[in-house]
């Protein structure tokens, strides 16, 4: 029963992160998008103002030169908000990364060994990561709560009242997935569901990709000889 849960709850989690990713990933496009483009659409309205100085035509491209600066000044805390959304997509994505193996493992001579020792060496990368993120977790905690005990307001975003706990409160949400996710990892290494940590195989991948090419390459030169 719990287990059965347990992979309904993890489904939906596994959708949520890919939302927040997009979404994550969006939200820097588009406000840097808009802000880049305001900072340089002004200019050519001004150049056409001063073509047609002293005239109702200057004065109002003038005047569209002046809309466009001040919502470029307006939006001077694009910089700070895509720094802080880069910020969480590198914390929030550190629970993904060991999900999908997508951090890099460097296990040539661990793959030597049989699977009895594999497993032992396993277990003893999991007990580091899991003590790695068990301390970050404590510190970050402290860490946030600091910044909301003293009401600390970030720099370009404190106009929308936002604290500083408000952005820092994904490295301790960050490595509590961190860890959740190795305890995941934990489980399937003692129900010898796996015998690594499951991390990216760099080497493994190269290879599969050189033999696709070559595969590739081999039928374009089988059908250009019929």
């Amino acid at each position: 029963m719990f287990s059965h849960t347990y992979r309904k709850m993890d489904l939906l989690w596994q959708k949520t992160e890919k939302f927040l990713i997009v979404f994550i990933l969006s939200a820097m496009t588009l406000v840097t998008f808009f802000y880049t483009m305001f900072n340089n659409l002004y200019v050519p309205f001004y150049g056409l103002g001063g073509w047609f100085v002293n005239t109702a035509a200057g004065d109002f491209f003038d005047a569209i030169g002046d809309f466009i600066m001040d919502t470029a000044t307006f939006f001077n805390w694009a910089n700070e908000f895509t720094a802080i959304c880069f910020a969480w997509l590198i914390f929030f994505c550190m629970s993904y990364g060991v999900r999908v193996g997508g951090h890099l493992g460097v296990d040539a001579l661990i793959k030597l060994f049989d699977t009895r020792t594999r497993r032992i060496l396993a277990f003893i990368g999991l007990s580091a990561c899991l003590l790695y993120g068990g301390i970050m977790f404590e510190a970050s905690l402290e860490w946030v709560y600091t910044f909301y005990k003293y009401g600390t307001l970030t720099n370009g975003l404190d106009r929308f009242g936002v604290a500083r706990w408000h952005v820092t409160i994904i490295v301790p949400i960050g490595f509590l997935l961190f860890i959740i996710r190795y305890l995941e990892i934990g489980y399937r290494l003692i129900t010898g569901q796996q015998d690594d940590l499951g991390l990216a195989d760099e080497a493994r991948d190269a290879v599969e990709e050189l033999s696709t090419q070559r595969h590739a390459n081999h039928t374009d030169v089988v059908m250009e000889k019929k």
